[in-house]
Order: C-alpha cells, then structure tokens, then sequence
C-alpha cells in the first residue's frame, strides 16, 4: 500500500521551501548544480586551460607551418591534340580528347621528374633555429648545382661556411675542405659546384651562417612529391583540374606549380607542332600541282565567253528569261487595256444614258470626261422622276444635249487611246522575238563551256579540300595551344593549413576543459549522499517540509538552539516557513503528534524537534518535546533540566505524568519529556501500552507533541511510534545522509510501515558545489540590518499583514474557541497549578537568572503572546 502525500500542490516561500507530491520528476541529472561545483573549482579549470594552451603554443612552435598551394586548369574537349595526316583527311574517325588522360599527364612521374630537375628541388637548405631548423628558399645565400649528369647518390648531407670573399669550407661526415665559388667538385655521388645565389654586391643575414645541405636522390623527390602533389575533378561535370600541393615554403610551392604547368604546355606544343608541320607540308605540295590545272581550264572558258560575248552564262540566261516573262506581260495587259477601250466604244455607240464603271485606263483627260458623264446621267435621272413637265422639260433637254457632246469627246480619245496601244503592242511583239532568239542560242554555248571544264570541279573540290584542310591545320595548332587553360593562377595560401592555430588552439582548449569537467563529472556521480533537494526529489515522492541552513554552532544556545523571538535571523524565518507548511498538513485522525526521525545520529533530529517545538510555542502553541531516544538520553543534558522521572520512568510505573513533563526554561509554552534513566529493555517498553496512553495524555495536554526518536537505520523504535503520531518527519542532512538511507525510508513509506510522512533537509550549506547560487538567509539578515533593529521589526509586522495573517485570519477558521476549551481543560486537570510550582521551583533554584531562560522568558525579550489555536499562529 502506497503512502498518501500531504497535499497536492506546493508551497512555496522565499527560503526555496516547497511541499510538493504527485509525481515524481524525472531528473537523470541537476546540471544547475554541476554549473556550480564547475564554477567552485573554477581554478582547476583554469589551471588545466592554460596547460593546454600552453601545449597548444608549444606544438605549433615546434611544428614547421605547411601551406596549400592551389592552381586550377580548363582542359577543351573538341579535339584530340595529335593529329596526322590521316586526321587532317578525314580518313580516319576522329577521337575527343580524354579529360581523365589530361589529369594523368599533369601527375605523371616524368612530368614531376621534369620539375625537379629544372628547380634542383632534391637539394635543399637550412640553417640552425632555437627550436628546430629553418629550411630556406630564396634567402639561401648559395646554391649547390650538379652537372647534367646529376646526383648519382641516395642521400648526402654537406656542411658549407663562408670562410673569406669566394672561398667556402665544405664539410662531410667529419672531413672539411675548401673550395672556391663557381669551381666543379667531383664525389662519387657527382660532381658539383657552389655558386652565389644573390647579388655579391648586397648583403646576406644567412652568408655567415653554417648552411646544411641535404641532397637526395631524384626520384626520391618525386615519390614524396606524388604524395603532396593532387589533381582532382571539381565536381566530376565540368571538365577543370584542381591542382593542389602542399609545402612548408610557400615560394617553392608557388614555383614548383607554375614551372609544371609551363612544362606541361611546352611538352603538348612540342607534339602539336611535329604533327602540323608534317601536315603542312603535304597540303602545300599537292596545292600548287593543282593550281597549274585549274588556271589552264580557266583560260579556254575565257576564250569560249569572249567569242560569244557572254559574261557570265548562267546569270544572263536568267535575264533573258526574266525579259521574256515581263513582256509577256505587258502585252497580256495591253490586250486587256484594248478590250476595255472596246467596250466603252460600244456602250457609248448603242445604249441610252447609263452610268459607266471606272476602267483600269490610266489616263487622265478619259477618266475626268467619264466622271461629267456620271454626274450629268445622275442629273438626267433626278430630272425624269420629276413628272409635271413631262418630257418637253427644259432642264432635261439641256442635260441630254451635254451627255451627247460628251460622248462625242470621250469617243475622240477612245480613238487616240486605241491608236497609241496598237504601236505599242507592235514594239513589244519585235523585242519578244529577239529575246526568244538570244534564249535558244544559251545552250549552244553552255554545252561548249562545260566541255572544257568537264574536269574542272573535280580539280577544284580537290584544291579547296586541301585548302580547307591546311586552314584547319592551323586553326587546330591554335587551339591545341589554348587547349589547356588557366583558369586560376598558382597561389599559395596566407595562413598554414597544417598546423592551423586556431584549430590547434581550440582542440587543446577543448582537451582542457573536458579533462577537468569529466573529473568533476565522475566526482558528482560516485557521490552517495544528499546534497540539495533535487536529489531527494529524484528518488523519493515524499513531499519537502522545509529546509534548514547550517547555523555556527557559536550562535547556538545550549548547543541546539537556533530561534530567538528578538532577534530575526534567517533560520528563524526557516522554522516559521516549516510552522506555515503545517498549517496545510492534514494530520492523521487528526492527531496533533509530529514523530521526527533520521537515518542515522548526527543528522540534527533532536536540533529540529526542540527548534521545531520552540518556533510552534512562539505562535502561542503548548508544545512539549518528548525524548524517545532511550538508548542516547541527551536532552537532560542540553536543556540543562534534572535526568530524573523521565519517560523510561513513567512507562515503567515509577513516576506520574506530572513528574514527567518540565519547563524548558526557554519559552513559557514549551515543555520538555525527557528520557530519564537510559532502561535496560528500550525496544520493550515501545511496546507497553503505556506507551500510547502517555501519548494520548500528553495530546489532551498540549496542543503539538513532537515526538524525537531514535534514528531509524539502527532500531525499530521509531517504527513503533511513527504509528502513534499524525505526521512523520524524515530528518534528511545535507552531505550526511546517503541516497541509499533515503530510498530505504522511501520504501517503508511505500509499504505502509510509515503513513503521512514528510521530510525536513537540515544542514542546508548555500554552497556552489551543492548547486546553489546565492545564500537566501544572507539575503534576508542583509535586508534586516539595513532596516535596523527596530525597523527590522517593522519590516517583518508589515510581511505579515501583507501575508494576511492575524486575529481576523484565526478568527474566521474558529481557533479562539477551540484554545479556550484547551484552557478550561488544562485548568480541571491542574496543569497550571502545576507550571506555577515549577515556575517557583526554578526561581528557589535561580534558573530563570542564571541561565537566562525560564517560564518569564528572561534575557531573550519580551513574553509571548496568550496562547491561541493551533493554526492560528505567524509565518514570515
């Protein structure tokens, strides 16, 4: 059976005090307060940081710098860059130019070897530096050079120093020489000589140095360079070469790019061009012996043209035809004119007055005597709708007079039209006749023209192939030249891409950080105890009653107190914040009995229960404190009250109740039982019945009885009397209480061995290795002492009207009733006749003076207030 939680929901306060149930949450890990055990130890951090950097700064100054040389080509496609005479005559399938071939070309080891050759790359120089050798370039002073037979050995280390003005001391494997500048050596590996290699008229930082000269074996080079030296695609669709190098001398690397590119070009131009002279040759031979037959065949089709006085046939063929089309033509349209003009005569002889449609006759007197006659047949028939004259009309006589003369008139120029046609017609049919007679005499002379050039197309196909071949000849040596394009120059890069700083910096840096936080990591996880609420929340639902800070044990009074009523402090508040939680908790059978206990001695349950009853008292509750621990009786001790009658007393029939309970000389409304006699059968006497009647007594006595019993990991004496109390209070302690003591607990409450339980986690240090940030009592004794002593008190009257708390809050709830009936029982049982003689008793024995403390609150400010209900007292 699963405990039920004290409420549902949670309180929460300034102090980070919650009472919470439900759910538990699921937090795999408080990064919050791994944040703050990093931010503790930030110095190990550090520590570790600048080791790194250090490391970092080290490595990059031992390392030579690498840089990345890059170069990128176009490569044209079209082609393919040999061609023979075969190619050029089209006698044999051409082939496109393999880009992947190209890319082998350019990384092949004879192309390589070239480059090393021509910049003596298997030769190199240094000079001594404070951490390693510095390899030189361009700034080396002198240069080593071999004759065209080479360096025939594997590896050779020189020594050279400048000795005097052309003279150098050559030293290997122990044996030193001179030699003179520009004088052959001869070794068996080669022979050789050291020349300058700058200006002898301008100094040198190097010249005075030992320069060291280590030369290997060519292909040696090579095969190291193959390995730094890559060509690759772009992007596998375009067909340009990446070109990329690495070296530790940017120059170098720049030179060695440029002088293979260059090789590479003049070794395709010297092939391209042995095939294009061959090709030229053979084109320009056949060429003339052609040109000699086309001029004689030229010459007798000159002659033909000449005799018939013929330009140029075919074009005056298409003349004549054309000529001959025109005029036939011009005659179909003079016939026309003629019908036309036929026409008119007859409508103008034979018919009456009738308008007369315009004619495609292009002449102007005509059409202006055919545009009267219309207006005057117009007028004519206007005048003959008009029926009153008849035809004796005046007007319509005059108007047939004017028709009649004009068609006299048009008649005349019918005539003189007709008669100029006729003499037209008459030329044309003449010029017809002799372009049909030019248009049959064509023939003749193109079939004697193309006799005489019945091989002339064949000579000329044949020159003009040649002639097309020799132009493409060349067009193609052009574009071979440009086949292979830069398409960007040879650079090398401005920051080394090996070792990178940045990269370098940022990996140890990273390497810093990750040692001491996987450190700290593993420290956080191997630890066992509960060290903030997080932790009890991930393994238990049990809800957080409140928390208490650790306090100096100097500002401790007897040891275990913490609360004053006249002084404000931040525990203080804490223990009101706990009084204000209880106000929410709904008690078991409504028993006013708090049963506090921890897991082991030393995690401050007794501190709790006497400062718990001491903070209850003070809002006015009759609290008494009840030592269960019968093993460890210690509370005689701290209250500084007699270890006489105690509980192993009365639950053993020694003593009475009243013998039993005694003031706690701190606070008129608290009241201490304490053990007494430590018995000799502890666990046996839980069980007595007179066990749960002293509880019961006491509840009928006091309005809270707390209850503090042993620690639950070592008996089951707090198992026993958790089931006499309403509420059972878990002590937890910060850094003291392990997380397997907690789930043990947690089990317990689960099974039903422990109901309504609750947990208080004391010996709260605001520490950032627990996961705090700020300490919230700090916080509030800050806010105290600005205010000052009195208007500290001000501050905290004015929270609790802001909090709503008072007589009128007690009064709605009927708890003024309630402790009146508390006081009318106390009052038949003689409780306060009792409290009076011990109150007497404490003055005869000077308590109350000496020790400060006592029924009257002496020494700790002024007395409480009367006594009112249980729920009716202040929180913060």
């Amino acid at each position: 059976m699963d405990y039920q939680p004290l409420r549902t929901g949670s309180v929460n306060n300034s102090n980070s005090t919650t009472l919470t149930a439900g759910r538990r949450q699921s937090i795999p890990f408080d990064f919050k307060r791994f944040i703050a055990v990093v931010l503790a130890d930030w110095y190990w951090v550090l520590l570790s940081v600048l080791i790194a950097l250090t490391i970092a700064f080290l490595y990059i100054q031992v390392t030579r710098p690498v840089y990345a040389i890059k170069s990128a080509l176009v490569v044209n496609e079209d082609e393919n860059s040999n061609s023979d005479i075969l190619d050029k005559l089209n006698l044999v399938k051409k082939t496109p130019v393999n880009f992947f071939n190209e890319m082998n070309a350019i990384h092949s080891e004879d192309l390589v070897a070239q480059t090393v050759d021509s910049l003596n790359l298997n030769v190199t120089y240094f000079v001594k530096g404070k951490l390693h050798d510095n390899e030189l370039y361009k700034e080396s002073p002198i240069r080593v050079v071999f004759d065209s037979a080479g360096y025939k050995g594997d590896h050779t280390e020189l020594a050279v120093k400048y000795t005097s003005d052309g003279h150098f001391d050559l030293r290997e494997n122990d044996h030193t020489v001179d030699v003179t500048n520009d004088t052959w050596v001869t070794k068996p590996y080669g022979r050789f000589k050291i020349l300058y290699a700058y200006d002898p008229t301008t100094p040198n930082k190097y010249l005075m140095n030992e320069i060291t000269v280590k030369i290997e074996a060519p292909e040696y080079t090579v095969r190291r360079i193959l390995n730094d030296f890559k060509v690759t695609s772009m992007d596998g669709r375009t067909s340009v070469m990446d070109l990329n190098y690495k070296d530790n001398i940017p120059d170098r690397g720049v030179d060695f790019m440029n002088t293979l590119i260059r090789i590479y070009y003049r070794n395709k131009l010297r092939n391209i061009d042995l095939g294009a002279q061959k090709t030229r040759d053979f084109i320009d031979h056949h060429k003339a012996d052609l040109m000699g037959d086309l001029r004689a065949v030229d010459s007798s089709v000159e002659n033909i043209k000449e005799e018939n006085n013929v330009l140029d046939l075919p074009s005056e063929a298409n003349t004549f035809v054309n000529e001959k089309n025109l005029m036939n033509k011009n005659l179909d349209e003079m016939y026309a004119k003629r019908k036309a003009l036929i026409n008119l005569r007859y409508l103008l002889q034979n018919s009456r007055y009738q308008i007369i449609v315009p004619l495609d006759i292009h002449d102007n007197i005509l059409e202006g005597l055919i545009n009267q006659y219309n207006v005057l047949v117009q007028k004519l028939e206007t005048q003959e709708k008009v029926q009153e004259l008849g035809p004796s009309n005046p007007f319509m006589v005059q108007t047939i007079v004017e028709l009649e003369a004009l068609k006299r008139r048009m008649l005349d120029v019918l005539n003189r039209i007709s008669s100029s046609l006729d003499v037209d017609m008459d030329v044309a049919k003449k010029s017809q006749a002799n372009n049909i007679a030019h248009i049959k005499s064509i023939p003749t002379i193109d079939r004697n023209i193309t006799e005489v050039k019945r091989g002339y197309d064949v000579l000329q196909n044949m020159y003009l192939f040649l002639f097309q071949k020799g132009i493409e000849n060349e067009i193609s040596v052009y574009n071979e030249s440009n086949k292979s394009k830069i398409l960007v120059a040879p650079y090398a890069s401005s920051t080394p891409i090996s070792p990178v700083r940045n990269y370098i910096y940022g990996l140890w840096l990273f390497i810093g950080l990750l040692i001491p936080l996987l450190i700290l990591l593993i420290r956080q996880l191997l630890i066992t105890r509960i060290v903030n609420e997080t932790d009890i929340k991930i393994i238990s639902e049990i809800p957080i009653l409140g928390i208490v800070s650790r306090v100096d044990p100097d500002r401790l009074r007897n040891g275990y107190i913490a609360i004053s009523s006249s002084v404000r402090t931040g525990i203080s508040e804490q223990f009101r914040m706990i009084r204000t939680n209880l106000e929410f908790i709904n008690f078991t059978e409504n028993r006013r009995v708090i049963s506090i206990t921890s897991s082991d001695s030393g995690e401050g349950k007794t501190f709790v229960s006497l400062n718990l009853g001491l903070i209850l008292a003070l809002g006015t509750k009759r609290v008494v404190v009840v030592e269960f621990d019968l093993r460890k009786p210690k509370m005689a001790e701290f209250m500084r009250i007699k270890d006489i009658n105690g509980v192993s007393e009365y639950l053993t029939g020694k003593a009475e109740l009243k013998d039993v309970i005694k003031p706690s000389g701190i606070n008129s409304n608290l009241y201490i039982a304490n053990c007494g006699q430590a018995p000799a059968n502890p666990g046996d006497l839980l069980a007595y019945p007179s066990t749960a009647r002293l509880i019961d007594e006491l509840q009928e006595m006091f309005d809270i009885v707390i209850i503090d019993t042993p620690p639950l990991g070592l008996v089951s004496d707090a198992l026993v009397l958790s089931k006499l109390a309403g509420l059972n209070i878990f002590v937890v302690r910060q850094a003291v209480t392990t997380k397997k003591q907690l789930r043990e607990y947690d089990e317990l409450c689960k099974e039903g061995k422990i109901h309504n339980p609750a947990i208080i986690f004391n010996g709260v240090g605001y520490l950032k290795q627990y996961g705090y940030y700020y300490n919230p009592n700090k916080e509030y004794e800050q806010k105290l002492a600005d205010y000052g002593p009195k208007q500290g008190r001000v501050y905290g009257e004015r929270r609790h009207e802001e909090h709503g708390y008072g007589e009128e809050r007690r009064s709605e709830r009927g708890y003024g009733e309630r402790e009146r009936r508390y006081e009318e029982r106390s009052s038949d049982r003689g409780y306060g006749e009792r409290e009076r003689r011990y109150d007497d008793r404490d003055r005869d024995r000077g308590y109350g003076e000496e020790r400060g403390y006592g029924r009257g609150y002496r020494g700790y400010g002024p007395p409480p207030p009367p006594r009112r209900g249980f729920f009716g007292f202040f929180r913060r």
